[in-house]
């Protein structure tokens, strides 16, 4: 860490704990940044071009539409953390239980559910996802 006045110059060296924090803050402030600019980007691309209609992009959890005035990179991560417990929950409950009945001969009533796996991917996959 440095600090300069207009007549001296002090570099204190961090221990450990407190580069790691630094690192870590600037990283934060990376992802922020660019974030911000990403969702500024895509917004301006999607913008009606009259007022007439409005187009709107959002990112759905489990939990319903988020409506914020700025959505900030910390809420991103929250509805993709959402998105990826739905899954789970998706396999783990309705896809697995439903294909138990089947094995079993079970009478049961089919329930159509939604597989947000290919949002997951949209945000996760190492060549085409965001993150």
């Amino acid at each position: 860490r440095s600090v300069e006045t207009s007549r001296d110059f002090v570099l204190k060296p961090l221990s450990a704990a407190e580069g790691t924090y630094a690192r870590d803050a600037l990283s934060k402030a990376i992802y922020s940044r660019l974030f911000t600019w990403l969702v500024k980007r895509i917004n301006d691309s999607i913008k009606a071009k009259t007022k007439a209609k409005k187009k709107v992009m959002g990112v759905l959890d489990i939990y319903g539409f988020e409506v914020f005035e700025s959505n900030s990179f910390e809420q991103f991560i929250i509805n993709y953390c959402n998105e990826k417990l739905q899954q789970v929950f998706i396999e783990l409950t309705l896809k697995s239980e439903q294909e138990e009945y089947i094995r079993e001969g079970i009478e049961w009533q089919h329930i159509d559910y939604f597989n947000n796996a290919i949002i997951c991917q949209l945000i996760e996959d190492p060549r085409e996802g965001m993150l």
